[in-house]
């Protein structure tokens, strides 16, 4: 007699994501110093994401990464990585990027990356990082559309996104207020179809990843610890 076992997979997200020198790794208690003050740096977030909370105390961060840590990306309809750059062994946090507001039945999130310091955002490491999370989006994640939201006065962002293979759809004037005052704001959008198209995105994966991303494929992820796993799967049956 076959013994009929339940069904078990591993969320989608949870698994690292691999590149040359960079890995994407999800917001995790391990990491809790490193975003922390990501978050309390007022020159990074006014770049990456206004709307966050600062007043968030160390306490209430752990918790919050704990409680997310055991749940899937796809109950929270968002997933925040960690950015690390690898140097021969060691594997050093200079980054966050994300995957935000994910609309399920639109297919479509929000992407937002940032690195708070200047000797990082050389050498095409936060390129590399783009690719991976654009990768996950169309190729495991099965997106129709990424958007990214760029405030007006970061004209460096905005070249960026637009040479990445965005769109600009929308420019919004004085659209968000600030305690210094109202701020313009750029939305832009990458489609599936055009991310496939795309050939600057083809050569640029080709050269910093040592694939092409715009082909169907699957994202390239690293295989979690089995346990990790069976912890994540017994969440899910919960």
């Amino acid at each position: 007699m076959v013994e009929n076992k339940p069904l078990s997979c591993t969320p989608i997200g949870v698994q690292p994501l691999q590149g040359s020198r960079i890995r994407l790794v999800r917001a995790a208690p391990e990491y809790i110093d490193f975003i922390y003050a990501c978050y309390h740096n007022d020159r990074f977030m006014d770049l990456y994401r206004l709307a966050q909370s600062r007043a968030i105390s160390k306490k209430e961060l752990l918790q919050r990464l704990s409680t997310e840590h055991n749940q899937s990306p796809q109950a929270l309809k968002r997933i925040e990585w960690v950015i690390l750059k690898q140097e021969q062994e060691a594997l050093t946090p200079i980054g966050l990027a994300a995957l935000a507001d994910h609309q399920v039945s639109h297919r479509r999130a929000e992407f937002l990356l940032g690195i708070p310091e200047a000797q990082n955002r050389t050498g095409n490491l936060g390129l590399e990082a783009s690719l991976l999370v654009l990768e996950f989006a169309f190729n495991l994640a099965g997106l129709n559309k990424v958007t990214s939201f760029v405030y007006g006065y970061n004209s460096r962002a905005q070249n960026n996104t637009l040479h990445l293979g965005f769109k600009q759809e929308g420019f919004f004037a004085e659209h968000i207020q600030t305690p210094s005052g109202f701020i313009d704001l750029y939305q832009n959008g990458l489609l599936r179809r055009d991310f496939q198209a795309n050939k600057s995105i083809s050569r640029f994966s080709r050269r910093l990843l040592k694939r092409d991303i715009t082909e169907t494929q699957t994202a390239h992820i690293e295989k979690l610890p089995t346990e990790l796993l069976k912890k994540l799967q017994l969440k899910l049956k919960s």
